[in-house]
């Protein structure tokens, strides 16, 4: 999805016009960059919780290697023996 999409998508999500949609996004986009970029965790529900693994400046980029770890709670899923995830949570972990 590029930013643009995101833009929209959380404008029509969030019910406010695109222009205070993209100044938001924007914002929190910067904001959870510089935090990664810092070496700090990020607990943001119903995202899930990211650590920062490695970081290597790359020249002309910097490369930050991060998890993002995500409760069955929040996806939604059934788990073992037809349980929800509320009576059974468990964690998925994706890694990016």
């Amino acid at each position: 999805m590029k930013k643009k999409e995101f833009i929209d998508r959380v404008a029509e999500a969030s019910g406010v016009k695109r222009g205070e949609a993209r100044k938001a996004v924007e914002a929190a986009l910067k904001e959870l960059g510089d935090a990664l970029q810092r070496g700090e965790e990020l607990n943001l529900p119903p995202l899930g919780k990211m650590t920062v693994k490695r970081q290597q400046d790359g020249g002309g980029a910097y490369v930050i290697v991060a998890r993002l770890r995500r409760s069955k709670t929040m996806l939604g899923e059934e788990v073992e023996g037809g349980k929800t995830a509320q009576e059974a949570p468990e964690t998925v972990t994706e890694e990016i």
